[in-house]
């Protein structure tokens, strides 16, 4: 994927995440993770149980949401939401 059809996706991403909470995952197909990775836009974010500080860890975030990879969903393309 080149980086134009990254930013593409990356735009989509942010529009769906300004309709949503803060506590709202995003579940990535496995290439777009690894995308959104290589360029950068993945960090490690604490996380921890139902959005306190209690027993938190250390986990890729897209911004300060959740993300994670699944093979439910096509390998270039996200989904949001807590049915991610």
């Amino acid at each position: 994927m080149d980086e134009r059809t990254a930013k593409g996706i990356k735009a989509r991403l942010d529009d769906e995440l300004s309709k949503v909470g803060p506590n709202v995952g995003i579940a990535f197909g496995f290439k777009l993770f690894g995308v959104f990775k290589e360029l950068g836009w993945l960090t490690l974010h604490k996380f921890g149980v139902l959005g306190t500080r209690f027993a938190s860890l250390k986990l890729p975030a897209y911004r300060s949401h959740f993300a994670f990879t699944t093979w439910d969903i096509p390998e270039n393309e996200f989904k949001v939401g807590r049915d991610a």
